[in-house]
């Protein structure tokens, strides 16, 4: 099979339903009338009571209203990522309608690093807060939660990251890892609004448009809850009446069809790039301002900061894949380090590096005394748990089943990558190590039609766990191929479906080498491309091999 990455293993789903659209729907699990209908349309009226998910929330409601009748300082503790930013948002906005007393608290990627921390307890209570409300992080500050007491700070915690075994001894804790950090302080704000008699008002839906772009950027399921949120907030983005969003849009040259795509690849880097490469307060200041030149401005300075990032980005992965090219390509995990790295984008670049080569991988930025580093996984390895394991010789780590985070001593990666290989060689199979690009179904020439993309787009958004459809279609002639893009790394294609018909296709990622002419068998999404005022099909292509040589 050709790739731009890995060779994968095709797995196409059992065909038993003529109707695709019916197909599709089965092959997500989706077999009754019922869970159809909520899986495409998912009213907001599907949305859990909040009260049926955290047991704590009676408890953090009252604390907080007691600080807003009383006028206590409040400190909301965010992250320095999309999810903790809009999360900080939906809290600080709402608090601030109902007339609390509110600050936004986000520490610094590069001098506190992730989650809360003594010297930043310490700086809130020296500035009078009496309560914390962390957002998109908390669930592992056992350590600091104790200090918070000694500080006689009231803590709330709000987090989706998995827990240790002993939870923190907070206020009142709100934990599930079925939502985004902004999903939970979603909720949150939702019950605080319905106390106050104004969960109609405008700022449920204001909160409803940050917690999709959370959801999104923080790459959660889309399902159940997290789908209700995505699909509704999609809506409002595209006719967002926020002066900073509608600065970045333009800045981005984004047309007011704000999907996931546009979420991940053009909003959530900018976003993300202050807290990378700067400060990310500048980030919730963009999504916060009420001053449309303040808004333009700083969205000038997010994208003028993500093309830095870019570049860090590109360079460090490009020494990072020399670097297991050279040295550990047979390891089943892969754990580089240096001290050029910039310390905001060795999560992006372990990120590449899981996609270029399917393995388990973590990336350091050497630093002295504390080097920073982030992981990234594969389906059926748990990053953190495997992390976990050596945590005698780290001096931080949290995150998620397939993200993590951590620091260490700069004298430690050396042992931390032999631990972390060896527990990669015992966990992982080779079967595991093998991509598998599952294809919703075997179509038929006849089928690529507008009433297939129509059928696509029913169940839209897509993300983890929704991924976009993907079909195959056999006997495909590639006629012409074009390199395109800056680094003519992209194939356009020209291509004559077995109905005769002529269909054209872009591959990303397929230029480093030319394609035999002839028939294949190719497995693609199906897309809509608009050029020259002209919309048409087009092929997505996600992999291709030589007609009758794949199963």
């Amino acid at each position: 099979m050709a790739s731009s990455l890995e060779p994968k293993h095709w797995e196409v789903f059992p065909r038993v339903e003529r109707d695709l659209k019916n197909q599709l729907l089965l092959n997500r699990n989706l077999k009754d009338s019922n869970s159809k209908e909520k899986f495409i349309h998912p009213h907001l009226n599907l949305l859990t009571d909040p009260e049926k998910l955290f047991p704590d929330l009676g408890r953090a409601l009252a604390r907080i209203k007691k600080a807003i009748t009383e006028k206590e300082l409040i400190y909301i503790y965010g992250d320095f990522d999309v999810d903790g930013i809009t999360a900080c948002a939906i809290l600080w906005e709402s608090l601030d309608l109902l007339g609390a007393k509110i600050l936004p608290y986000i520490p610094s990627r590069h001098s506190e690093g992730y989650g809360l921390n003594n010297e930043a307890l310490k700086f809130l209570s020296s500035e009078g807060a009496k309560l914390v409300i962390t957002v998109d992080c908390g669930i592992t500050a056992i350590e600091q939660a104790n200090y918070a007491k000694e500080l006689k700070l009231d803590l709330i915690i709000t987090d989706h990251h998995q827990a240790q075994e002993v939870l923190p001894s907070s206020f009142a804790t709100l934990h599930t890892t079925t939502l985004a950090g902004s999903g939970v302080a979603f909720k949150l704000a939702t019950a605080l609004l319905s106390e106050y008699g104004k969960d109609q008002d405008e700022q449920f839906f204001k909160n409803l448009e940050l917690a999709t772009l959370g959801t999104v950027a923080d790459m959660v399921p889309l399902l159940g809850e997290n789908r209700v949120i995505v699909k509704n907030g999609l809506l409002n983005l595209a006719a967002s009446k926020r002066i900073g969003l509608k600065s970045l849009y333009e800045e981005a040259g984004l047309s007011n069809s704000i999907g996931t795509y546009e979420i991940g690849h053009v909003i959530s880097p900018r976003l993300n790039a202050m807290g990378r490469m700067e400060s990310a307060l500048d980030s919730l200041r963009l999504l916060l301002t009420r001053n449309p030149e303040r808004g333009s401005k700083l969205a000038l300075k997010l994208g003028q900061t993500n093309r830095l990032r870019q570049e860090a980005t590109l360079s460090a992965l490009e020494d990072a894949k020399k670097q297991v090219e050279k040295e550990y390509l047979g390891a089943k995990f892969f754990v580089v380090s240096s001290k050029n790295y910039e310390q905001g984008v060795v999560g992006l670049v372990a990120g590449r590096l899981t996609e270029r080569f399917h393995r388990p991988s973590a990336v350091i930025s050497e630093g002295l005394p504390v080097s920073k580093g982030s992981a990234r996984s594969i389906k059926g390895f748990n990053i953190t748990e495997a992390i976990h394991k050596h945590a005698d010789i780290l001096l931080s780590h949290g995150g998620h089943p397939m993200a993590a985070g951590f620091s260490l001593d700069r004298a430690k990666i050396a042992p931390f990558r032999e631990k972390m290989i060896k527990t990669a060689e015992e966990l992982l199979t080779e079967e595991q190590l093998t991509p598998v690009l599952k294809i919703d179904a075997q179509v038929e020439a006849e089928e690529i039609n507008d009433q297939l993309f129509e059928a696509v787009r029913d169940l839209e958004p897509f993300g983890m766990g929704n991924p976009e459809p993907v079909f195959l279609l056999r006997e495909v002639e590639v006629l012409e191929e074009k390199p395109v893009g800056k680094e003519k790394n992209h194939l356009r294609l020209t291509s004559r479906l077995p109905d005769g018909r002529i269909f054209p296709a872009i591959a990303f990622g397929f230029g480093e080498e030319p394609l035999k002419k002839g028939k294949k068998d190719i497995v693609f999404n199906l897309v809509k491309n608009t050029w020259g005022g002209r919309t048409n099909l087009e092929f997505r292509i996600k992999d291709l091999a030589e007609a009758g040589q794949a199963s």
